[in-house]
């Protein structure tokens, strides 16, 4: 009924960049690295961080800032403004490895015709912001934003008894959330 003896659970502040497009968002994330190369670009996914690889290799920039979560340790972030250009599926998971990077703020970008989006109607999404007038290459920050992105995932860990690991978003839904769930 009441939890008064549970110990709360610290969550790191999450502030979310959400992009039209995912070409959109690389190339965003790639006008970031230029304006300031302190920043370190983290993917969760061997997918998501190849496609980035290929937009700096483009632009002729780089790739020491550019990460995949799973090989990363907290002392190759020292120093470093930190930017996920993803969203992990579930919550827990990346406040888990927030803590043990040492984050107390994240920057996430993504984009609403990642999977992750698609799986809770981001079509729908799109045509809205379309209909609003935001083009291909606009994107939006707002706190509702990170807290429906937090409801998806806590959404999402409900469904996930046991994880199977993937290499890309698109894999890992595919893989661990039937179609029938959504």
């Amino acid at each position: 009924m009441f939890n008064f003896f549970k110990k709360k659970e610290n969550t790191i502040k999450i502030t979310d960049t959400i992009w039209m497009t995912q070409q959109a968002k690389w190339n965003g994330l790639a006008a970031l690295w230029k304006k300031d190369q302190q920043i370190a670009i983290i993917t969760w996914f061997e997918d998501s961080f190849h496609q980035l690889e290929k937009v700096l290799q483009n632009d002729a920039l780089p790739l020491e800032c550019l990460f995949l979560a799973r090989s990363l340790n907290s002392h190759q972030l020292a120093g470093k403004k930190i930017i996920f250009s993803e969203h992990h599926p579930l919550f827990h998971k990346e406040q888990d490895h927030f803590r043990q990077w040492q984050l107390r703020h994240v920057h996430v970008h993504s984009a609403l015709d990642e999977p992750l989006f698609q799986y809770f109607g981001g079509e729908k999404i799109i045509g809205m912001m379309k209909e609003l007038g935001m083009s291909d290459e606009g994107m939006i920050e707002h706190s509702m934003i990170s807290n429906a992105i937090r409801n998806a995932q806590q959404k999402i860990e409900k469904k996930v008894s046991t994880e199977f690991a993937a290499t890309s978003q698109q894999q890992w839904i595919a893989r661990n959330l039937p179609v029938s769930e959504k």
